[in-house]
C-alpha cells in the first residue's frame, strides 16, 4: 500500500513539474510575442516626409543640445548639414529654467529660430532619452505660426550601438512638436550614414 501512495505521490510531482514548465514557456512566449509586436509597432509608427526647402538659399538652424560645442552631436551635424550654411545655436551657452520658473534666456534663443527653413535638433542620449537642454527648452514651446512649413531633422547620438528607445522616446516628443507647429520632419540620424542619406535630401538629391 506504502509503495503504490509512494508511487501515486511521485507521479503527481512529476505531472505538477511538467504543468509548471509548460507554464512558464507559454508566458516567455507570449512576452516575447509581446516584445516583438511593441517593437513592430514602435516602428511602423514613425512617419516622415520629404524636405520642402532644399535650395541653397535656405535658412538653417543647428540648436545643439549637448553639454558640448564641438562634440559627437555637433560633428554629426556637420555631415548633416555638409557644405550648406547653418547658425548653430547651444543651449549649454544659454541660462532657460525649469517651467514655471520664468523664461530666462528662451526668447534669446527663440528669435534666432523663428523663421527658420530648416531645423536640425541635435541631442547626446542620457538614459535612454533626450538632453535635460532639450526637454526644458521644448517644455517653454508655446505654439505659434513662427515654424510653420519648416524642416526637422533629428539627430540622436549616443555610445551604444543601439539607440532604440532614445530613438522613439525623441521621435515621439518631436513629432508631436512638429504637429502642433505645422513642420515637416524628414528623419531621424543616430549614425554617420544616416546624417549623409538625410543630407542627400536636404539638398533634394535623390
Amino acid at each position: 500500500m506504502n509503495k503504490k501512495f509512494n508511487l501515486l505521490k511521485k507521479l503527481a510531482i512529476f505531472l505538477a513539474i511538467i504543468g509548471l514548465v509548460a507554464g512558464t514557456a507559454v508566458i516567455t512566449t507570449r512576452l516575447n510575442s509581446d516584445s516583438s509586436s511593441v517593437t513592430a509597432k514602435s516602428k511602423a509608427k514613425k512617419k516622415f516626409v520629404k524636405p520642402r526647402h532644399t535650395n541653397q538659399g535656405a535658412r538653417r538652424v543647428f540648436i545643439n543640445a549637448s553639454q558640448n560645442k564641438d562634440g559627437n552631436t555637433a560633428n554629426l551635424a556637420k555631415k548633416l548639414f555638409g557644405s550648406s550654411s547653418y547658425k548653430q545655436i547651444n543651449l549649454v551657452d544659454y541660462h532657460i529654467p525649469q517651467i514655471g520658473q520664468g523664461d530666462g534666456d528662451f526668447p534669446k534663443v527663440w528669435n534666432q529660430l523663428k523663421g527658420a527653413d530648416v531645423i536640425v535638433i541635435g541631442t547626446p542620449v542620457y538614459w535612454s532619452n533626450m538632453s535635460g537642454y532639450l526637454k526644458t527648452f521644448i517644455d517653454h514651446l508655446n505654439i505659434n505660426n513662427d515654424l510653420k512649413g519648416s524642416d526637422l531633422y533629428v539627430i540622436v547620438q549616443g555610445a551604444d550601438s543601439n539607440q532604440t528607445l532614445a530613438i522613439n522616446s525623441t521621435y515621439g516628443t518631436l513629432n508631436r512638436v512638429s504637429k502642433r507647429f505645422d513642420l515637416n520632419f524628414v528623419g531621424i540620424a543616430q549614425t554617420n550614414s544616416q546624417a549623409n542619406t538625410l543630407h542627400n535630401k536636404m539638398i533634394g538629391k535623390k
